[in-house]
C-alpha cells in the first residue's frame, strides 16, 4: 500500500512540474492576450466618449460640465483589464508635440543616459497610464503602450524609451518602442524576425491611429544610440528588442519604420520569408533566432502532451489494478 501511495504522489508531482515548465507559458500568453484585448477595448471606448464630450462641449459650452458627469456615470463600469486609461486633451497633445520638438532641438542630449531612458517625460497629464497600443499584423501581436522603459512598464506591454519621441507622429520624430523578447511566458516582441521590409505597423494613441511601414532591419550594440536617434525630416517609429533570443541583451534587434498612412486603408502584409541568417548594416552576419524559437515552442508542446499522456497512463493503470483487487 505505501508503494502505491508513493507512485500516486510521484505521478502528481511530475504532472505539476510539467505543467509549470511546459504548459504555463501557453496559459500565461493566453491570459495576457485576454487582458490586452480588454484594455484596448476600454481605451477605444474612453477615446470615443472623450471625442463625443469634446463635440458636445463645442456645440453647447454651457452644458460641458453636466455632459462630463453623464459620461463618467455611463463609462465608469468599464473594465480596463487593470490598465489605467490616459485622459486625453488638446493641451496634453500640444505639450507632447512641444516635447518632441524640444528633443530634436537638443539632438536628444539625454538619450544615452540609462536612467532617462527608463523614465517618462515630466508632462502635466502624462502619468503611468496606458498611452495607446501597437499592432503588428506580421507578428500577430497587439500590445499596450506605456511611456518610459521602466521594468514595470516592460512587464505589462511595450514601452516608449524616455528621451525619444512620443508616438504622435510629426516631422523630426523617432519613437523608440521596446519590449522583452519573451517574458514569463508572454511573447511580447519574441517573433520580431517575422517582420520584413514593407510590413505594416499601427500605433494608436489617444487622438487616433498612425500607420507605419517597415523600411529596414538592423542589429546593433546596446550602446550604439546614434543608430536609433531622430533623423532630420523623418517621421519614424523604431522597434527594439534583444538579440539573439535568450541572450540577456547581448545585441539589439531594431526595425526601422517610416510613416505611411496609406497602410491604414490597405491590407496589411503578413510578413516575408524567414531567413536563417541576418546581415547587419555594418556587414556582420548574425544567426537568426526564429528557428530556435519554433523548436522551443514545438518542444514545449510535445513535452506537455507526453506529460498528459503519462498521467493518463498512470490513472488508467491505477484503476485497472484497483479493479483486479475486487
Amino acid at each position: 500500500m505505501p508503494g502505491k501511495i508513493i507512485k500516486k504522489i510521484l505521478c502528481i508531482l511530475i504532472l505539476t512540474v510539467g505543467i509549470a515548465v511546459f504548459v504555463y507559458p501557453e496559459a500565461a500568453a493566453r491570459r495576457f492576450d485576454r487582458e490586452t484585448e480588454t484594455a484596448v477595448t476600454a481605451f477605444e471606448t474612453a477615446a470615443e466618449e472623450e471625442a463625443k464630450d469634446a463635440a458636445r462641449a463645442e456645440a453647447e459650452a454651457g452644458s460641458a460640465a453636466e455632459d462630463g458627469e453623464e459620461r463618467a456615470a455611463e463609462s465608469g463600469g468599464e473594465d480596463s483589464g487593470g490598465a489605467d486609461i490616459l485622459i486625453s486633451s488638446e493641451s496634453l497633445r500640444e505639450s507632447v508635440q512641444a516635447y518632441n520638438a524640444g528633443l530634436w532641438e537638443t539632438r536628444q542630449a539625454d538619450y544615452s543616459d540609462a536612467w532617462a531612458v527608463a523614465q517618462a517625460p515630466s508632462i502635466e497629464g502624462l502619468d503611468d497610464a496606458m498611452f495607446g497600443y501597437i499592432e503588428i499584423p506580421a507578428m500577430d501581436t497587439e500590445l499596450p503602450l506605456y511611456i518610459g522603459a521602466s521594468a514595470a512598464n516592460l512587464a505589462r506591454g511595450a514601452a516608449v524609451l524616455g528621451a525619444t519621441s512620443l508616438p504622435v507622429g510629426g516631422e523630426n520624430t523617432n519613437c523608440i518602442i521596446a519590449a522583452h523578447r519573451g517574458y514569463r511566458g508572454i511573447p511580447f516582441f519574441r517573433d520580431i524576425e517575422k517582420l520584413s521590409v514593407g510590413d505594416s505597423v499601427y500605433i494608436t494613441n489617444p487622438w487616433g491611429t498612425l500607420g507605419y511601414r517597415v523600411e529596414s532591419v538592423d542589429i546593433i550594440d546596446p550602446t550604439d544610440s546614434d543608430k536609433v536617434k531622430i533623423r532630420e525630416g523623418r517621421d519614424m517609429v523604431t522597434l527594439m528588442t534583444c538579440h539573439p533570443y535568450r541572450s540577456n541583451g547581448r545585441y539589439r534587434y531594431v526595425v526601422y519604420c517610416i510613416r505611411d498612412d496609406s497602410v491604414l486603408s490597405g491590407d496589411a502584409r503578413q510578413g516575408g520569408a524567414e531567413a536563417a541568417y541576418i546581415m547587419a548594416s555594418d556587414g556582420t552576419v548574425y544567426e537568426a533566432s526564429q528557428p530556435d524559437i519554433e523548436k522551443e515552442t514545438l518542444f514545449r508542446r510535445v513535452c506537455a502532451a507526453a506529460l498528459i499522456l503519462f498521467f493518463l497512463i498512470c490513472l488508467l493503470t491505477g484503476r485497472r489494478r484497483h479493479g483486479n483487487l475486487h
